[in-house]
């Protein structure tokens, strides 16, 4: 079957479910560096990570939708974290409770700065022109070199460069703008 009638096929059957993989997928990286930051152990950053999946889909009813997912996931990975924890015999670096409440309330803090970040980084680039989007998804994206993006263009390097340097400022000055700016995007 393909991937897109699955996809329909699965959000058809179960609009919940659909929406749980969406959400949970966007939110991955964050809850993955936020156990990370918490246990020091990549391997069990990864198990974590799945046990939460779990959690989270087991909770998934009791999610209130105005909330963002990443700070409702988060309050679970950090009790999942601290559970975690407690049952090792040996922990890599020695931290009691406070310290380690307050490392979890920074990772969360960061996590979330992290989230506004992207959601105005993707509302940002709407803002620039198709052609600026292009170069940029080539050059950051897909890793190519500015002499290849030039040659595919037909432009010179310089062009390109004056491109990205367009791109760059005008991305700064919207990303400054809209994290400044106390309503979202």
């Amino acid at each position: 079957m393909p991937a897109t009638e699955s996809n329909t096929r699965l959000g058809r059957d179960n609009p919940s479910q659909l929406e749980f993989t969406r959400l949970f997928v966007a939110s991955q990286a964050a809850f993955q560096g936020f156990l990370l930051t918490l246990v020091h152990d990549r391997h069990a950053a990864d198990d974590l990570v799945q046990e939460l999946a779990c959690r989270l889909w087991v909770k998934f009813d009791d999610y209130e939708r105005s909330r963002p997912f990443v700070a409702w996931g988060l309050g679970f990975a950090r009790l999942l974290a601290f559970e975690w924890r407690r049952l090792q015999a040996r922990l890599p670096v020695p931290l009691d409770e406070p310290t380690l409440q307050a490392l979890a309330d920074l990772a969360a803090e960061r996590s979330m700065a992290s989230d506004e970040r992207h959601e105005a980084l993707g509302h940002c680039l709407q803002h620039l022109t198709k052609h600026q989007r292009q170069v940029l998804q080539a050059r950051y994206y897909d890793d190519q070199p500015v002499a290849e993006i030039a040659r595919q263009a037909q432009r010179t390097e310089m062009a390109v460069y004056k491109v990205l340097k367009r791109a760059h400022q005008l991305l700064l000055d919207c990303m400054r703008k809209t994290l400044a700016s106390p309503t979202p995007p």
